[in-house]
This record gives C-alpha cells, sequence and structure tokens, in this order.
C-alpha cells in the first residue's frame, strides 16, 4: 500500500504570518478527497492549526542573513529521513489559492517517476507576440513534486555550500531545475500564476474583471500582489505597475473569508 502522500509547506522568519499556512491547510482539509499528511518545515511551530504536523527545519550551512533572496530553505524539502520512502511529496508555497482537489497531482507523483515541477509563466506579451519576446522560461518552485527518497542529491548539493557558491545559482528554483533528475513540468494550465496567467495589463484592466481560476488547480500569486492584497475595501490599490486594480478580487476575497476565520 503506497504511504499516505505528504504536503508540505515552510514558515519562518516574518515574511509570512502562521495565518497564511492555517489558510492553506484549511482549504486542502476541505477540498481534499483523499486522506494527507500536512507538514510544515518551520522555525517557530506557534500558532499552527490542530492537525498540522510541525517538524524542524533541517540544519543546513547558509547563514540565515542569505535565506533570501532565493527562498534557499525550501530546498530542506529534499532532506533525507524526512519522510519515509516511497511517500508522495507535494511541496506548496503559502501565498498560493487551492481552486479543488489536488489529487491529479499527487496521481501524477506516483505515475510518472522524477521531479514535477511550474514551467515559469510567459507574461501576457511573452504569450501574445512570441516572435517579438522569445524568452526562455525555466522553474518556479511555488508547486512541487516528488516520491521521498529521489531527488537527495538536490539537499546534498545545496545544504553544505555557503553564500558565495550557491548566489550564482539565483534562488532555490533555479536551483531545482539544474539539479533535479527527470524534471517534468506540471501539464499546462493546472498551476496559473495570477499576475502573468489573470491579471490584466493597463489599459484592458479598467474595463474587464480578473478572471476566476478556470480548470486550475492551483493559482499562485509569487511577488506582487499577494491574496490579502485582493482583499482590501474598494479603492484599496493592489497590483504592479502595469498590471493594477482599485476593486477586491470577488474569487480570492470569498476564499479569505472562507478559510482564514480565528
Amino acid at each position: 500500500m503506497s504511504p499516505i502522500p505528504a504536503i508540505v509547506c515552510l514558515k519562518w522568519g516574518k515574511g509570512y504570518p502562521v495565518r497564511d499556512t492555517n489558510i492553506l491547510f484549511r482549504a486542502l482539509t476541505d477540498l481534499m478527497t483523499q486522506p494527507f499528511r500536512f507538514v510544515c518545515l518551520t522555525d517557530d511551530p506557534a500558532g499552527l492549526d490542530a492537525g498540522i504536523d510541525a517538524v524542524a527545519l533541517p540544519a543546513f550551512a547558509l547563514s540565515r542573513d542569505h535565506w533570501t533572496p532565493g527562498m534557499w530553505p525550501k530546498l530542506s524539502v529534499f532532506a533525507p529521513g524526512l519522510f519515509a520512502p516511497g511517500t508522495p511529496v507535494l511541496l506548496m508555497d503559502v501565498d498560493v489559492v487551492v481552486a479543488r482537489d489536488l489529487s491529479p497531482l499527487i496521481d501524477r507523483i506516483r505515475q510518472v517517476p522524477g521531479l514535477h515541477i511550474i514551467h515559469d509563466w510567459h507574461d501576457t506579451h511573452e504569450r501574445w507576440f512570441p516572435r517579438l519576446f522569445p524568452r526562455v522560461r525555466g522553474s518556479n518552485s511555488s508547486v512541487v513534486g516528488f516520491v521521498a527518497g529521489t531527488q537527495a542529491q538536490i539537499w546534498d548539493r545545496f545544504h553544505t555550500q555557503d553564500f558565495d557558491t550557491l548566489r550564482s545559482h539565483g534562488n532555490d528554483q533555479t536551483f531545482i531545475h539544474h539539479n533535479a533528475t527527470d524534471r517534468h513540468f506540471w501539464p499546462t494550465g493546472w498551476v496559473l500564476s495570477f499576475k502573468k496567467s489573470l491579471a490584466w495589463h493597463m489599459p484592458v484592466n479598467f474595463v474587464r474583471a480578473v478572471p476566476g481560476p478556470g480548470d486550475a488547480f492551483v493559482v499562485a500569486f509569487h511577488g506582487v500582489p499577494n491574496p490579502h492584497d485582493l482583499a482590501q475595501p474598494k479603492g484599496t490599490r493592489w497590483g504592479t505597475p502595469e498590471k493594477f486594480g482599485y476593486s477586491p478580487v470577488p474569487w480570492v476575497a470569498a476564499y479569505l473569508a472562507r478559510y482564514g476565520r480565528d
């Protein structure tokens, strides 16, 4: 019998409050149709909901003042011994909206050997004018899947290194992209980016509402805005200089209202 899957997030420092971990856990508890273990790799378990397994971050050489930019602690998920060999592991950022049951992602981890990661999204102008903007995109690590007992080489190549060695990789997701074995991208449309897949460029943003996630499983909020920005009172500006709005996004606000209770 296959081990129960582990859905894993990280919480450390002050960047993302404990509420974000609890919201993710509550959404998954509501939406998942198969059993799972929710694990938070953390340096501070205070405030986590009952039912969340708090596990101490494995030790690695990189000094804490260099954990960002790059989100390097995320690579600790590949440390040996955290999960029983054969366990499907789904690593998720906490600044996401889970749109529906993630069982198909777990099934894909079980059925297709290797590491599963997002193919970093093309921005609007790259999708509309690919010949003018022929940018090659790598990986985004907002949602990563693998089987425990595999991909240990990522940890082996990371945990003893200092910043001077790691800085050439730029960030965690570039490191994963180049050090994973049998790397696969999630199917197109499974994981969307709010700012790259859904938000409209100016001036379209003034006349068209941000669409919902459709058939996607997850919407990722990397960078700006974050989900809580989209649940503020009307008139509060959110977004980037090119993609922004002044009204709440109803489906994000509803998600936070449902799962963000105290």
